[in-house]
């Protein structure tokens, strides 16, 4: 793995502790914490419940500006990173089907950048969302762990020592 992907690594890591720490701190008024942190999804009661809670709290104005910002980034540089990770560890690939695996992660990120624009909707909408925009956004939520998950799990098998057959 060269030096970018490293620092990209560390980036996309880095990133995701501080915004589970800024989720749990700052965008958590009750037992409902954010959206992105439900990988089974939320119901349509549960949402409307934070979004009124965030509201009373005044913080919706933090998650729609710096959360909102930090969690459209944090996509993109695992993206970059878990495609030029795959495109390293699939040297003697022919180069097209190298390069089609490699971009595999970008449906993950259009899932999760689906879900924060589906998420700035509830949030400026607030309680009064319709249902069908919660749902939506749940949708889009548990796609995406499910998407993430999988590359991950195809990622670390791929990483994982294998036996060389004896001749």
């Amino acid at each position: 793995m060269n030096r970018t992907l490293k620092i990209t690594g560390g980036l996309s890591a880095t990133l995701f502790v501080f915004l589970a720490i800024l989720g749990k701190g700052w965008l958590q008024p009750g037992d409902f914490g954010v959206f992105d942190a439900h990988f089974g999804g939320y119901s349509v009661e549960g949402a409307r419940e934070y979004l009124a809670a965030l509201d009373v709290a005044g913080r919706t104005d933090l998650y729609l500006g710096l959360f909102h910002g930090l969690d459209t980034a944090l996509p993109l540089l695992l993206t970059f990173t878990l495609s030029g990770v795959i495109w390293t560890q699939a040297l003697g690939m022919p180069r097209i089907l190298r390069g089609v695996v490699a971009l595999t992660p970008c449906v993950y990120l259009g899932l999760d950048l689906a879900e924060n624009a589906a998420v700035a909707h509830l949030l400026q909408y607030g309680p009064q969302v319709s249902a069908g925009a919660i749902l939506q956004a749940s949708a889009y939520t548990v796609a995406k762990w499910i998407c993430l998950a999988m590359l991950l799990a195809v990622w670390a098998w791929r990483l994982a020592p294998k036996e060389r057959a004896q001749m």
